[in-house]
């Protein structure tokens, strides 16, 4: 069992280099650590503005409840695999209404669904 003590270790010096640092200033400022504070970034729509991503999300999230592919979507009735795909990456800004249309159709949503969420009047959830 130790002591706990570390063992003195041998030292090998240039004194011409001690010499040299012991001869500059140390200028030594206090200076308290910053905090770590995880940032949320929160994007809002501004007024008139549509409501890409809540879509987006909205389009995926029920295509993936009823296991649809996008071209599932396309064969109802909705708007082209191509289109499905734009409109879940936020590609499309500013939807027509015969697309939005097409979305409450081939999704199975009340008419008007689409259109309530890219206005922000139905929650993204």
């Amino acid at each position: 069992m130790t002591s706990g003590k570390a063992r003195p270790q041998a030292v090998v010096r240039d004194e011409a280099v001690v010499a040299e640092v012991a001869a500059k200033p140390v200028a030594r400022e206090a200076v308290a650590p910053e905090p770590v504070v995880e940032q949320v970034v929160t994007e809002t729509v501004a007024a008139g503005q549509p409501d890409i991503q809540a879509l987006a999300e909205r389009v995926k999230a029920r295509r993936r409840e009823n296991s649809w592919t996008q071209a599932d979507v396309a064969k109802k009735g909705g708007p082209s695999a191509g289109s499905i795909s734009q409109i879940e990456r936020c590609l499309i800004e500013e939807p027509a209404p015969d697309l939005l249309a097409k979305l409450d159709t081939a999704l199975e949503w009340p008419s008007g669904t689409a259109d309530s969420i890219v206005r922000g009047l139905v929650a993204a959830g």
